[in-house]
C-alpha cells in the first residue's frame, strides 16, 4: 500500500476557516475608511456649500442649495460605503472550500458589514450632534422661532432624512458589489494600481 506524505495529504486538504468565515480585521478596517472617506467629503461639501449662497428663498422655502446639499450626502455615502467594501472583500482570506457564487457571497457580505458599521458610527455621531445642536437652540438667547424658521428648517430636515435614507441604501449595494469586486481582484491577483484612475497612478 502506497503511503500518502504529509505534503500530498495537505494539497488535498481544502483550506477552510478554523473559528469563523467574518473577518473582522478587514471589516473594520473598511469600516474606518469608509468613515474617514466621508468625514473629509462631507467637510468638503460644508466649506463648499457655505459659498454657494442662502438655504432659503424670497418666500421662505428651501433653495437648491439644500437640494444639492441632499444629493451629495447620497454620493458620500455611495462613495465612502464602495471604497471601504472594496478594502473588506480583498483583504479576506480566499477559503478553498467554496465555488465561485459562495465566494462572492462571502465577499459581498463583509462588504455589507463594511456598511453597518459605518452607519452605526455615522448615526451615532449624528445624533451626538443634534443632540447638542437642539440643546444650544433652545437654551440660547433667542430660544423663540418665528413661523418661517421652523417652516424652514422642516423643509431641510426632511431633504436631509430624505436623502440620508436614500443614501444608506444606495450605500448598502455599492459596498456589497464593491466587496464581490475586490474578492474578485484578489483571486485573480489583479494590481491595485489597475484599479485606479490613470491621472493617479504612479509614472
Amino acid at each position: 500500500m502506497a503511503k500518502i506524505s504529509p505534503t500530498e495529504s495537505a494539497a488535498e486538504t481544502p483550506k477552510v476557516a478554523t473559528s469563523s468565515y467574518l473577518e473582522w480585521g478587514g471589516i473594520f478596517g473598511g469600516g474606518v475608511i469608509a468613515c474617514a472617506i466621508s468625514v473629509v467629503l462631507l467637510q468638503f461639501g460644508s466649506s463648499a456649500g457655505l459659498a454657494l449662497g442662502s438655504p432659503n428663498l424670497p418666500n421662505g422655502g428651501a433653495s437648491w442649495n439644500v437640494l444639492v446639499a441632499g444629493l451629495w450626502v447620497v454620493i458620500v455615502a455611495v462613495a465612502s460605503s464602495a471604497a471601504g467594501g472594496y478594502v473588506a472583500g480583498r483583504m479576506r482570506t480566499r477559503w478553498e472550500d467554496s465555488n465561485q457564487s459562495e465566494s462572492e457571497f462571502r465577499d459581498g457580505i463583509h462588504g455589507i458589514a463594511v456598511w453597518a458599521l459605518a452607519t452605526l458610527g455615522a448615526a451615532f455621531f449624528l445624533a451626538m450632534v443634534g443632540e447638542h445642536g437642539a440643546a444650544a437652540v433652545l437654551n440660547g438667547p433667542d430660544a423663540q422661532l418665528d413661523e418661517s424658521t421652523v417652516r424652514l428648517s422642516a423643509h431641510i430636515t426632511a431633504i436631509f432624512s430624505f436623502a440620508t435614507a436614500a443614501g444608506s441604501a444606495l450605500g448598502a449595494a455599492a459596498a456589497w458589489f464593491a466587496a464581490i469586486a475586490g474578492g474578485e481582484h484578489r483571486d485573480e491577483g489583479i494590481a491595485f494600481h489597475h484599479v485606479v484612475p490613470v491621472f493617479l497612478r504612479k509614472r
